[in-house]
């Protein structure tokens, strides 16, 4: 940052935020210490409380107090500390499963944005019941902490799992900017497990026909709304953004190798 230009608040949203499931836990667990040395105390990671986080430490800190008590009015429980790697980054667990009427949510997701969730299961179900929250939880610190200083504010979603986080954001506290990142599509990871060389075969593709194939069209709708509705959407490479525009129909504005 610029000495003249005000460091924003920046809250990066991931089902891997303190859970180790693939390699979206390592690209937010290196890059940590260098968003911290940015952001400072204004870096917030937020992740899903699974009460197995081991490397998360909670702490007693006064934003935390105003926060807690802010969450516990939208009935949203958390925990609130520091992520045990280098850089230390703060970090808010959110405990997402007993907030919402799934049916009205999956519902509001298809009014709002065309979001088809009919045929999505649990694995479906469960990240977007955490973005929810997660976005939610934006709302109430970017109204807490950044609105009454007039300071600027960043909201950045890893993968689809964080989707609807990103598009209840863009309803609830438009002026906060929002990005996107996809480290690889649901339909590209699907038919690359089927073996299928999908960069030779990219332009006969119909990504919603091939969705239906694989059986993840919820998934795949969340993802192309996700990255319709970004202020900006960014993907890890260049070969990703390729995929991404022929299968999101949308290119990427940046690539951001590791997510940086």
């Amino acid at each position: 940052m610029s000495q003249h230009q005000e460091t924003p608040y920046l809250f990066e949203v991931s089902w891997e935020t303190c859970n180790k499931v693939g390699g979206i836990y390592t690209v937010l667990a290196t890059k940590a210490r260098l968003a911290v040395d940015a952001f400072g105390e204004r870096y917030f990671l937020l992740g899903p409380d699974l009460q197995t986080n081991r490397e998360f430490e909670e702490t007693d800190e006064e934003v935390w107090n105003r926060l807690r008590e802010a969450a516990a009015v939208r009935e949203l429980p958390c925990r609130f500390g520091r992520w045990n790697i280098p850089g230390r980054p703060r970090v808010i667990l959110v405990d997402f499963r007993r907030k919402y009427n799934k049916d009205q949510l999956l519902y509001q997701l298809w009014e709002d944005y065309g979001v088809d969730s009919i045929s999505g299961g649990w694995d479906y179900v469960e990240p977007v019941l955490f973005a929810r929250a997660c976005g939610e939880i934006i709302e109430i610190a970017y109204n807490l902490l950044a609105r009454p200083q007039g300071s600027p504010a960043i909201a950045h979603f890893h993968e689809w799992m964080s989707g609807a986080g990103l598009l209840t954001v863009k309803q609830a506290v438009p002026e906060v900017a929002t990005v996107f990142t996809t480290h690889a599509t649901v339909v590209g990871r699907a038919l690359a497990g089927a073996g299928v060389d999908i960069y030779s075969e990219m332009e006969r593709l119909a990504p919603q026909k091939e969705a239906a194939a694989r059986y993840v069209t919820a998934k795949h709708s969340m993802e192309c709304a996700t990255a319709r509705e970004a202020d900006c959407f960014t993907t890890v490479s260049h070969i990703t953004a390729v995929e991404a525009q022929n299968l999101l129909g949308r290119a990427p504005d940046v690539v951001l190798p590791n997510g940086l």
